[in-house]
């Protein structure tokens, strides 16, 4: 009976320990999110000074606003997955090249954004979990008259990777078009009939 009774307490304790897990558990994953969105916050109105300083030259604005956002850009990884399996038949030199080449690319493609600015809120809708190590962030960028989706897909490395963030942004889809899978798309079509050169080659430009 003593063995029976035992059996029936310690049942008991692993299942409050259990519960009690899965609770701390939840409680550090919406610790976490709600740190994401209160970086990301912040991250936006950093960006929204500098937009808003007039002083500033393209070239120095576009400068300070990559600044911002390395730290939480995988630019690595996206130029990587960018190029599939190309990637692989890279030398470290021309990794490096490409990598600088496609970050310059997003900044001229954002450029031409910033000077149509007129003073955009961002709102975020909501924060998606999928996977332990995979967060999407839905916000609304509004003015007076739309309100355009954009969803920033954040990924966890396994280790933090230096002078860098904990959740790192790997894609940017904007009214259901990722940026990732258009990048991929028009690159390999263009190597279809060129080579890798040429295409640092065009990049250049």
């Amino acid at each position: 009976m003593r063995n029976t009774r035992n059996g029936v307490w310690l049942k008991k304790v692993f299942i409050s320990i259990f519960v009690m897990g899965c609770i701390f558990s939840q409680t550090l994953v919406a610790d976490e999110q709600a740190d994401l969105k209160k970086h990301f916050l912040h991250l936006i109105d950093k960006i929204t000074l500098i937009v808003k300083d007039k002083t500033l030259s393209k070239e120095i604005r576009n400068t300070n606003i990559v600044d911002v956002l390395t730290p939480t850009f995988d630019f690595e990884l996206m130029a990587k997955l960018s190029l599939g399996k190309r990637w692989k038949q890279l030398s470290k030199e021309d990794r490096k090249r490409f990598i600088t080449l496609y970050v310059k690319r997003m900044e001229q493609s954002y450029s031409s954004k910033l000077d149509s600015y007129s003073d955009e809120k961002v709102e975020i809708k909501e924060l998606l979990q999928p996977k332990k190590n995979r967060i999407i962030l839905i916000t609304d960028l509004v003015n007076k008259d739309e309100k355009l989706e954009i969803k920033y897909k954040f990924y966890k490395p396994k280790k933090q990777k230096k002078y860098k963030d904990t959740w790192l942004i790997y894609d940017v889809e904007i009214l259901g078009i990722s940026i990732l899978k258009a990048d991929k798309a028009q690159f390999k079509e263009f190597l279809r009939t060129k080579t890798i050169h040429e295409l640092m080659d065009v990049l250049v430009k």
